[in-house]
């Protein structure tokens, strides 16, 4: 009996001894020392982690990894503990045993993926006053999905503009407007590829599935160089990898609409696909809504990802992504609104050894919306189009542990279509038209150096150059002199043939900023950059819509042209669990677009008669304060900014407000926003938002005439003179974990209140003619109760 628990008890601990050791090799002649690869990963996507630490105490040796995540050990046969550590990520030790040459991976899990904090940033913890980065945040899919979410979908734009310096018009918005510029000034890239709709339902909803986003890199300020197109800032979305393991996946369930996804290996470890899908199911509540109106109104949006990751070698992979969003809505009438994206992307990346990248991206993006209307004799579609097509090319060398130097060249073509109206129906009485297509080639070449200079000093300074030259065929309008530029003033017109270039822009895009370190949690920093902007969003709305057109710069419309100065004042406190900033800004537009009053904006053929070239300038202070650690955290951020434009043409009809300056459609002074998320227990988590804003400018009547016929015409004397009422709203969730021997059950329940005391927050405010009165205002309110909601999100 004694043997027996004798042998029990040495298998027990024999066990004990082997749990969690790996064997490298296949048992190889000799004592070695064997060459031993070692390779570190983010588990999260399995992307190479640079710069990982791994020491091993026996011999006191260790390494750092290169650009691939690899790292090289010389061993003789044995057993041996490693120390593996990243900055940002859980440290782990492991117990591995040499038998011969070979090579073994590593997983780490970013601190992130541990505990459940709000995290504004997937980097070093104090990267926000060690590098000389300006303007610059990142938010992880962890930080937005902690919010409180909207009929159960977190949203990604809308957490966006919760930073400071980051804003939206309102509720129904599908843009975001960045430190007083117009919402076409951003450039969104989806895995690289542009994305010209950023939004599902008019803005109640992104259009990205963010099961499948790692992170959100959001450049306000001190852009990179090898970023060109857009005049104010950059949002850079980057697809998850699938798991080379295993295939796991992510499933939710809200009021209105579900999505999964699904990721793995897929025959082997080197190749591996993520596919995702998102689909609305809303009617059934417009359809039990009393209102006629509302009941007969229908809303409908999808979204469908693939990615695919292929491993050629230990130094070279190709990606592959498909993405496609649509979108149809219709309110109690015949028409209906419809708008598509479609992106294709495909790179191609190469290490040559440790300190050299290259890294080639072709892209496809097809953005198309329509208007239908299915009335007999007035039935009709409305089509527009965009297409991009792009080249990039890109490098990047490691010269040090200090210092990178990046450069390469991007190309690409734009196509539009501004609108095509065709009848139909063969009752129909639509008359067919067409705005004649434009095409134009962007490029550019650029280059980009970040260094740091001792201790207390840091570079990131770079120099792009753009050339863009709007293509035939196409005739230009030429105007008679001494004239305003109309349509019943065109003389004649110049034909060019097709790929002729109509008209040429360029020049060169400074970008720099600095970093001065007072100690190590405190920095001051100043930037300064310069961008053109080519594409133009042309709206008479403050927020996107299927009716909006686009144009490209030609011989009347000049680029935008945008420069910023920026600074800021960094300071962490408490081992960088509490991150203070304030940051400054100015900017300086020119030739921003507005419109005559009385535009034609839509199915315009010369669409620069109607069009004002002018500028402006905007300028703030930004205040953020985030606790980054313990069972509550959060953050506040502040915003006090103005947003001015001033057009003065050479006649009255190309001067808007007696040619003084007036503030943009989307300028708010006073944006506050704060966030909260307070761990109740390990299971029950509890998030709140809070938000404040100036109302946005408007323009109101201010007396009104009987014309001649007897129609009484409203006199508007200042453009956004007036304001809509302040904005300010209040959300709440409640999450539960659960538990249960059942995986399929084991998931998240969330319960949230949107608009949690029913402010009546203005979206609008427009005026009706009442016989004998001053004109009378009326609000136009989207969400103006209380909403709401309940959503389960699991894993399997």
């Amino acid at each position: 009996m004694k043997k027996g628990l004798f042998f029990i008890a040495f298998c027990l601990g024999l066990a004990s001894l082997v749990q969690g050791q790996r064997t490298i090799g296949k048992g190889d002649r000799g004592q070695g020392p064997f060459n031993i690869k070692m390779k570190i990963l983010d588990r999260e996507n399995g992307d190479p982690l640079i710069g990982a630490n791994i020491y091993i105490p026996k011999n006191g040796m260790g390494a750092a990894t290169d650009i691939n995540g690899l790292t090289e050990f010389s061993l003789n046969r044995g057993v041996y503990v490693l120390e593996i550590s990243y900055l940002g990520y859980e440290s782990i030790e492991e117990k591995i045993q040499v038998r011969g040459r070979g090579e073994i991976v590593f997983d780490l899990i970013s601190s992130a993926q541990l505990i459940d904090e709000i995290i504004v940033s997937s980097e070093a913890v104090d990267r926000n006053v060690k590098s000389a980065e300006l303007g610059k945040q990142v938010m992880t899919i962890s930080t937005i999905e902690s919010l409180p979410p909207f009929v159960g979908e977190v949203d990604i734009l809308k957490s966006i503009t919760l930073l400071p310096g980051v804003s939206s018009v309102g509720e129904a918005s599908a843009g975001f407007n960045v430190r007083g510029s117009n919402y076409d000034q951003n450039l969104i890239l989806l895995g690289g590829a542009p994305l010209y709709n950023p939004s599902h339902l008019f803005g109640f909803f992104s259009a990205f599935n963010t099961e499948l986003i790692q992170d959100i890199s959001i450049y306000k300020g001190g852009i990179p160089a090898n970023y060109g197109g857009r005049a104010s800032s950059i949002v850079d979305l980057r697809f998850k990898r699938g798991s080379q393991e295993k295939w796991e996946g992510k499933a939710s369930l809200g009021l209105i609409s579900a999505k999964v996804s699904a990721g793995g290996p897929v025959f082997t470890k080197k190749l591996t696909a993520m596919v995702a899908g998102r689909t609305s199911y809303s009617n059934y509540i417009l359809n039990a809504v009393d209102d006629a109106n509302i009941k007969n109104s229908s809303a409908n949006f999808y979204d469908v990802n693939a990615i695919l990751d292929f491993d050629i070698t230990e130094n070279t992979s190709v990606r592959y992504s498909f993405y496609r969003s649509a979108d149809k809505f219709q309110l109690a009438s015949d028409t209906s609104f419809a708008w598509s994206n479609q992106n294709h992307s495909l790179s191609l990346r190469k290490n040559f050894g440790q300190k050299f990248l290259i890294d080639l991206t072709a892209v496809d993006a097809n953005y198309k919306f329509s208007i239908l209307d299915d009335g007999r004799f007035s039935a009709f579609n409305l089509d527009s189009d965009i297409r991009d097509q792009g080249l990039n090319l890109g490098f990047k060398w490691f010269i040090g542990e200090k210092q990178d130097l990046s450069f390469g060249a991007q190309t690409k073509l734009l196509t539009l279509n501004s609108g095509s109206l065709t009848p139909d129906g063969p009752d129909s009485s639509i008359v067919p038209f067409s705005v004649a297509e434009e095409k134009a080639q962007e490029s550019g070449v650029y280059i980009q150096h970040n260094v740091e200079i001792g201790k207390w000093l840091g570079l990131s300074y770079g120099l792009r150059y753009n050339q863009y030259r709007f293509l035939g065929p196409g005739k230009v309008p030429n105007y008679l002199p001494l004239l305003p530029r109309a349509a019943e003033n065109i003389s004649s017109f110049t034909e060019f043939g097709d790929g002729d270039v109509i008209e040429q822009y360029e020049g060169f895009e400074p970008r720099a900023s600095i970093r001065f370190s007072f100690d190590e949690n405190t920095s001051l920093k100043l930037g300064y950059n310069r961008m053109f902007q080519y594409i133009h969003l042309i709206s008479n709305t403050t927020t996107i819509a299927p009716t909006d057109t686009w144009k490209l710069s030609d011989s009347y419309l000049k680029p935008q042209e945008v420069v910023q100065y920026s600074g800021g004042l960094f300071r962490n406190w408490f081992d960088n669990s509490l991150e203070t900033s304030v940051e400054v800004f100015y900017k300086d537009l020119k030739n921003i677009l507005d419109y005559k009053d009385g535009a034609t904006l839509l199915l315009n053929p010369n669409l620069e008669s109607d069009l004002l070239n002018g500028e402006g300038e905007a300028y703030g202070i930004e205040v953020y304060l985030e606790k980054k650690k313990g069972d509550l955290t959060g953050w506040i951020s502040y915003t006090y900014a103005l947003s001015q434009r001033r057009v003065i043409g050479s006649y009255p009809e190309e001067t808007i407000n007696n040619g003084d300056w007036y503030s943009s459609n989307y300028e708010k002074p006073h944006i506050l926003s704060v966030v909260g998320d307070y761990k109740i227990s390990d299971r029950v988590k509890a998030s709140a938002i809070f938000t404040y804003s100036t109302g946005r400018p408007a323009s109101y009547p201010t007396a009104k005439f009987n014309y001649f016929n007897g129609t009484n015409i409203g006199l508007y004397d200042q453009r956004n003179g007036f304001r809509v009422p302040d904005y300010h709203r209040l959300d709440l969730s409640l999450t539960f974990n659960l538990f249960t021997p059942y995986d399929i059950l084991n998931g998240d329940f969330v319960l949230s209140m949107y608009n949690v005391y029913g402010r009546r927050n203005a979206f609008s405010v427009f005026f009706d003619d009442i016989v004998g009165a001053p004109p009378q205002a009326f609000r136009l309110s989207i969400l103006g109760i209380p909403f709401p909601s309940l959503s389960y999100k699991f894993d399997f």
